[in-house]
């Protein structure tokens, strides 16, 4: 016979609640309450080296190495999904109490005891309606469903048609919720009402465990009957071993959840639960067909399984999508129970009733349901029977369970309502009246951490540890066990929970990384080789390990796996490791986090080469400090990063005034970059500045000065510093630096070679040449001769360069490195015959006295070219660049200025020189 419209109805709503409470639980499945937080580590990289006459002068910067570490995410609560579910059910009860309507009248009237059970255990009364703990909400709940049913069914059976039951029902059932929540005195009333409804779909879910309890069973043995019809087989052999593998299966299932079990896997339940889901519809489609029913028509029974199951399903996804320990362990505990009991009874009634016709083909599932009443019935009680047997067996849990789940959802509306009192005393109610309870400590302890009391959510981490330990609490323990420098509980934590949970990603990983923070290389490559999945973060971690140690990496971990990993990479290579091309584009703005983005950019900009054009970083980094002004840590990780920038793209003036400002804005920190400075104004030959900032470098702290320092601080005029810092540090002066008794510094040919060093920025063009032809030495010749190329060839004819060039060669020979003074002289030439763009900020080095002089050739307008020389004088002491910044105050206007800087050029210059140097340029 064909169903109706709301007949289908019926089956679509059931069926599509079932389907989406499957699919929520395999969604559940992929949350993941353990999140991944990077971490990074500092490690030291040379940023650049020079070499000076007593040694190489090398300064370091910071890299970052990226570790991946697993933590637990506070308990997650999904408050809008659990009002859709909770309205859900409401909506699941308004049908069955239409169904209600559809059966027979003894049924109807046990059915309507039961849905006054099912209203007083709803929690409808938790909304308070006209004061705490009063019943108006259930009387109003009673009104509203059950009168208008049992009205419909006694007097108006026969005439009322399904449609409008169905319309009338669901109207007054939604009328009466509307009615509880508006006058509701509870917080958050639909979100209460959706929380405590959930008990009483509990107890719909175990009655229908109990009604399948046999399906399984039941349905193999329908199935076979099937098969042997007209064949003959013996299907008895085959019935026996099925059923015998089951009712093994279903009493480790058993023993499993009473503890007493634990060395084979067995399947999940979730998955039997499916499984005998499905068979027992079949199963029920030949009850109704044979058997007689307390309803009339067979479409209702089908859809009263379907909304039994749909219900079920709702049940375990809000068990697993809450945390609820104690409601999935009492559906896990009735489930074994149902199956073990009832099926063992349903086998010996197939064998008592039906043994001597088993193999014999006939049709026995027409009969199977229907046999004389007392065998059947007695089969049901037995399995009630054998079903309380083994609920005593386990102490009777099952009640414990109940009663914790409904103490478990109301703790958790308090937690989401954010009521942390409330919350906290329910959660360890909860779990003092049920120790495997996974979620009540680490809620509780969360909400100790919310509330700003460590001390509490330490001791309550410590007592899940000890009674019932779990993977995330024990995360968070160590965590906090090692933020308090109690590094070694920490430890011991770990490695017991890696005993009770062997192979755990989560575990063995953050194990490892407390191994490496305590320096100990090899336990933390062990452990973490433990790791079971998870390869990218084992990868990442392994190399970022291995670096941090100094370790050599195997030729598989020089690939990077990851963008992580890839950045570690980088850091290596940085620091050395003999890698090759690292593929990574620095200039995608992909990673979402902060921190992986600023680690990238400080690496990324450490490998690149010196002259590269970085705009689009500088812009970038000025973002990011614009955004991130909470953390000094930051802000200061971020500036660090722009001086890199600043070095690698050759805006010197820039770099060294920025210097000046890290030094005075993080304090802490100012003998680092004081010695940055100082290492830059050594390298740019400006010995009077460098030293002044290796003396402050020394006042602030830094301790890592070397012989070749101190000629940079005896030649700048800070002799006393440097003896000072030569004994305090145990630095010896370089052999070529004698002292006679009275400590003069005695002659020598590279003494006077860093004496021409000292004052070649004030040099005169006549100067130049001869004390060059003042040294003996070729490789010190060819180290003055460098700089005068570099500093002072606007001094110089062709045929003087030429000389110097002659000499440079024999010093780039000895020292083994190039550096390409020819190139540099013959851009100089160029940017003084076409036409460029010359700009201060790009690629500005103002100790690079020809560049700036053939720079001003490209600027059109006599204020930017001022600009210009100013810029460059406050570094500069060459008297062509000082003479030249006079001329064109003047030519804008401003004598003044041009007079003061005559008056200081005559501190280092001879009035003669200076007046000659006024009729040639002036």
């Amino acid at each position: 016979m064909r169903r109706t419209v709301w007949q289908n109805a019926f089956f679509y709503i059931f069926l599509a609640v079932l389907i989406s409470a499957g699919a929520g639980l395999l969604w559940v499945n992929t949350l993941d309450p353990i999140g991944l937080l990077t971490l990074s580590e500092k490690i030291n990289v040379p940023l650049d080296s020079f070499q000076s006459t007593s040694g190489l002068l090398e300064f370091e910067v910071q890299n970052f190495l990226l570790f991946d570490q697993f933590d637990p995410l506070p308990p997650q609560a999904f408050p809008k999904l659990i009002q859709v579910m909770g309205l859900g059910i409401w909506l699941l009860l308004l049908l069955f109490i239409v169904l209600l309507t559809l059966l027979k009248r003894q049924a109807f009237l046990i059915g309507a005891g039961l849905l006054i059970l099912l209203l007083s255990i709803s929690g409808v009364n938790s909304l308070n309606i006209g004061g705490i703990g009063t019943n108006y909400a259930l009387a109003i709940s009673l009104l509203f469903l059950l009168v208008p049913a049992s009205i419909i069914h006694l007097f108006f059976n026969d005439i009322i048609s399904l449609g409008f039951r169905v319309v009338l029902i669901i109207g007054l059932g939604l009328l009466c919720l509307v009615v509880l929540i508006y006058f509701s005195q509870a917080v958050s009333p639909t979100y209460l009402f959706s929380e405590n409804i959930f008990l009483m779909a509990l107890v719909m879910a175990a009655a229908f465990m109990l009604y399948i309890g046999h399906a399984f069973v039941s349905g193999a043995y329908l199935f076979l009957a099937k098969l042997n019809r007209d064949v003959g087989i013996k299907i008895g052999w085959h019935f026996a071993i099925i059923s015998s593998l089951y009712l093994v299966l279903m009493a480790l299932v058993f023993l499993g959840v009473t503890g007493d079990w634990n060395k084979w896997y067995l399947p999940s339940f979730q998955l039997l639960l499916v499984l005998v889901g499905l068979v027992g519809y079949f199963d029920s489609f030949y009850k109704t067909k044979y058997f007689p029913q307390i309803y009339n028509e067979a479409w209702v029974g089908k859809v009263f399984y379907l909304g039994g199951f749909a219900v079920c399903l709702l049940v375990l996804f809000k068990a697993e999508i809450s945390g609820n320990t104690p409601m999935l362990d009492f559906l896990h505990h009735v489930f074994a129970y149902s199956q073990l009991g009832f099926s063992v009874m349903f086998v010996l009634y197939i064998w008592v009733n039906f043994s001597a016709i088993i193999n014999s083909g006939t049709a026995i599932e027409k009969i199977m349901y229907n046999p004389p009443f007392f065998p059947y019935f007695h089969m049901r009680l037995g399995g009630a029977i054998a079903f309380l047997i083994l609920m005593v067996y386990a102490a009777g849990i099952i009640g414990v369970q109940f009663s914790t789940s409904s103490t478990h959802l109301s703790a958790d509306y308090y937690y989401t309502t954010e009521r942390p009192v409330e919350a906290s005393v329910l959660y360890e109610n909860a779990f003092d009246r049920y120790r495997a309870n996974d979620r009540a400590l680490f809620a509780l302890s969360n909400i100790y951490l919310d509330q700003n009391q460590p001390t509490l959510a330490l001791k309550t981490l410590e007592r899940s540890f000890e009674q019932n330990p779990q993977v995330k609490d024990i995360l968070l323990l160590s965590r906090m066990l090692e933020k308090r420098s109690r590094t070694n509980e920490a430890v011991y934590c770990l490695e017991e929970g890696l005993k009770r949970f062997p192979g755990n990603p989560y575990l063995a990983n953050n194990l490892a990384l407390v191994y490496h923070r305590m320096n100990l290389p090899q336990k933390a490559l062990s452990t973490l080789a433990r790791m079971e999945g998870f390869e990218e973060v084992h990868i990442q971690n392994r190399v970022g390990i291995k670096v941090a140690q100094g370790l050599p990496l195997e030729e598989d971990e020089e690939i990077g796996s990851s963008l992580k990993n890839t950045i570690n990479l980088l850091a290596a290579k940085n620091m050395g490791y003999g890698l090759g091309e690292i593929d990574i584009d620095a200039t995608e703005k992909e990673p979402d986090n902060v921190l992986i983005r600023r680690v990238m950019l400080r690496n990324y900009l450490t490998s690149t080469e010196k002259g590269f054009k970085g705009s689009d970083f500088q812009v970038e980094l000025d973002s990011m400090l614009a955004r991130e002004t909470s953390s000094l840590n930051v802000e200061q990780n971020l500036k660090e990063s722009g001086l890199i920038l600043k070095y690698k793209t050759g805006r010197i003036n820039k770099l060294l005034t920025y210097l000046n400002g890290m030094a005075f804005r993080f304090s802490n920190d100012a003998g680092y970059y004081h010695a940055f400075a100082g290492w830059l104004l050594s390298d740019l030959g400006d010995f009077e500045k460098a030293a002044i900032e290796w003396k402050q470098a020394a006042l602030k702290g830094y301790l890592k000065f070397t012989p070749a320092h101190l000629p940079f601080l005896h030649f700048g005029g800070m002799e006393e510093e440097a003896v000072f810092i030569s004994g305090t540090q145990n630095v010896t002066f370089p052999k070529w630096m004698r002292f006679d008794t009275s400590g003069q510094l005695a002659s020598n040919d590279t003494v006077k070679l860093y004496r021409s060093l000292d004052k070649i920025s004030t040099m005169l063009g006549k100067d130049l040449l001869p004390a060059v032809e003042s040294l003996e030495n070729e490789v010190n010749k060819g180290r003055l001769s460098k700089e005068i190329l570099e500093r002072k060839s606007h001094w110089l004819e062709e045929e003087e360069i030429n000389k110097l060039l002659s000499y440079a060669k024999v010093y780039e020979q000895s020292i083994g490195q190039y550096f390409s003074l020819d190139v540099y002289l013959n851009r100089v030439k160029e940017l003084g015959t076409e036409d460029k763009r010359f700009s201060i900020d790009e690629g500005f080095n103002p100790y690079l006295t020809p560049l700036v002089l053939a720079g001003l050739k490209q600027i059109k307008d006599d204020q930017k070219r001022y600009e210009l020389l100013q810029e460059a004088c406050q570094f500069n002491k060459d008297p062509l660049l000082w003479v030249t910044l006079v001329k064109y105050c003047r030519i804008i206007g401003l004598d003044q200025y041009a007079s003061a800087n005559l008056k200081l050029m005559g501190e280092w210059i001879e009035e003669d020189d200076l007046i000659e140097l006024q009729l040639k340029f002036l």
